[in-house]
């Protein structure tokens, strides 16, 4: 709805039209009434109105300043005034305010009013679906701008120059002058924890869109230019002319560092910047732009959120696993001990060791996979505990991490996890044949799971297994199936594009009807409504 604020020093005007126009009907919102000119400023820095409707005569301040006042708070301000007759001469000055509409008191009417405010209400509908389709319309030529440069810089960093001077020519077509001898410094960008980037923004399409977008926005260096490689690579160009007046170098990493700060603060996302040598050859900057995006080892042990040089980085030949025994040792004595500051210490002391060595990254990923897979078997088979465990997902996990810094805090978290959980063992220890209808009930959400079945696969008698289990976890064998399922399908809803029905189907339910239903009591709101509040 739009808003509206009406103005009058009478108070028999204010009541006339606050009671007599039917906002709602016309798709308005009455934000409030005040009775000077004063007031209604305050009013109108609060509320920001779309429509104003004001008398001219009031006190502390007139009508035609407080249009002017708030039109430089929003410019698409609707103004109508209401005049007495000699008030009149102050129409010219409402002209030049654009004043939309001007209406004599003397001859007031509700229906004069509402057949206004009807119309600037459409006036107001119109010009937001405009802009809504100049935005659209922005976002696609924005859009294939950056495809057509994300595919040009590919096609440069993958195939062979056989013709440096076709390709110079290329990279005038988008300003950057290489024929003519002006160096540029190249800086690789990565947005940090990108998996998880991804599921916030519903995919990396949408992620590549939103930092493109946000980094083309910020970044005010003139004449400096932004190539996309994927979703989870941007390679900037610098032009770096000769010069004694100003360091190059400090202007761009101030630039990047406060580039980096704003989009932490207003996108949370986390960014690194690494520059590489200055080129002012096509072939030289080719091979430092490929030098910087190979840096693997490099961009692993620099940390996150980083603007830094590019130096070359000389693993160790020593095999890490040496120490995996001592670690595992210690990584189990630490979920044992129930501590959470002793975990931090064990993973710090852990994190120094490991960038002493500077062992490859590949191995050091292999090592806390390795680790934890051992753990999570140890604790998930030996002590019969419950988990969703899920070894394909925790590989990809690890895989997707690029950082020392990123791994590190993840075994971390996982090992508190971990230590929370057996604790919880301790304190209630469940009877194996229940642990097992629990596992067996989360690997298998997606078939019909009755009781009596469950009990024979058991070999116990079905009430007696339901004594039992009521007894042992304070819930009905069917009210822990329905819970585990309505859980796994707040995360469908979550994490994927599934619809109602999809889900229903994937958790083994043939009426879509009574998943709802059964939803609705465990959440207390329908799946298309928890979908649209996460």
């Amino acid at each position: 709805m739009f808003k509206v604020l009406i103005a009058d020093d009478h108070y028999t005007v204010l009541d006339y039209l606050s009671a007599g126009i039917p906002w709602r009907n016309l798709g308005l919102e009455l934000a409030a009434v005040c009775s000077d000119g004063g007031q209604a400023w305050e009013a109108c820095q609060l509320h920001r109105p779309d429509i104003l409707v004001t008398d001219i005569g009031m006190p502390v301040m007139d009508g035609l300043e407080l249009i002017e006042k708030v039109r430089a708070l929003n410019p698409r301000l609707k103004a109508v005034i209401l005049s007495c007759h000699e008030d009149f001469h102050y129409a010219q000055s409402a002209v030049k305010l654009n004043v939309s509409d001007y209406i004599l008191k003397e001859s007031l009417q509700i229906d004069q009013v509402v057949s206004v405010l009807g119309r600037l209400a459409n006036q107001l509908t119109e010009e937001k679906r405009l802009e809504n389709d100049r935005n659209q319309l922005q976002n696609v030529v924005q859009q294939n701008l950056s495809a057509i440069r994300s595919r040009f810089i590919r096609k440069f960093l993958e195939q062979p120059v056989w013709n440096e001077a076709e390709w110079a020519n290329e990279f005038q077509n988008f300003g950057i002058l290489l024929s003519g001898g002006v160096p540029y410094l190249p800086v690789a960008a990565w947005p940090e924890r990108a998996a998880e980037l991804e599921i916030r923004f519903g995919g990396a399409v949408n992620m590549q869109f939103v930092i493109d977008n946000a980094l083309q926005e910020l970044v005010r260096l003139s004449e400096s230019f932004i190539f996309v490689l994927n979703e989870q690579q941007y390679l900037f160009l610098f032009p770096f002319p000769h010069t004694l007046k100003r360091n190059l170098y400090e202007d761009v990493r101030e630039e990047l560092l406060r580039v980096q700060q704003q989009m932490y603060q207003h996108l949370r996302v986390g960014i690194s910047f690494v520059r590489g040598e200055v080129s002012g050859d096509l072939l030289q900057l080719k091979k430092e732009i490929q030098r910087l995006f190979d840096a693997k080892t490099f961009r692993f042990y620099a940390g996150e959120r980083i603007y830094a040089k590019m130096l070359p980085v000389e693993t160790t030949k020593e095999d890490i696993f040496l120490h995996y025994s001592k670690a595992l040792q210690e990584m189990k004595d630490c979920i044992v001990a129930g501590d959470k500051a002793r975990i931090s210490l064990a993973v710090k002391e852990w994190k120094k060791f490991i960038e002493s060595r500077v062992y490859p990254v590949e191995a050091v990923k292999c090592w806390v996979l390795k680790m934890t897979m051992e753990l999570q078997l140890k604790y998930t088979v030996m002590q019969n505990f419950v988990t969703s465990f899920n070894t394909e997902m925790l590989q990809r996990k690890i895989a997707s991490i690029e950082t020392l810094d990123h791994l590190l805090e993840w075994l971390q978290a996982f090992l508190e996890k971990k230590s929370v959980e057996i604790e919880a063992l301790r304190e209630q220890t469940v009877r194996r044949e229940i642990a097992e209808a629990q596992r067996y009930v989360q690997i298998h959400t997606g078939e019909k799971i009755a009781m009596e079945e469950m009990a024979h696969r058991l070999n116990l008698n079905p009430s007696h297994f339901s004594r039992i289990f009521k007894q042992e976890t304070g819930e009905t064998f069917v009210e822990f199936v329905t819970r585990t399922k309505m859980e796994r399908a707040q995360e469908l809803l979550n994490q994927s594009d599934l619809n109602v029905a999809e889900i229903s189907e994937q958790l083994g339910y043939e009426h879509t009807s009574y998943f709802i239903k059964l939803f609705r009591n465990f959440a207390g709101m329908s799946p298309n409504e928890f979908r649209k509040s996460i």
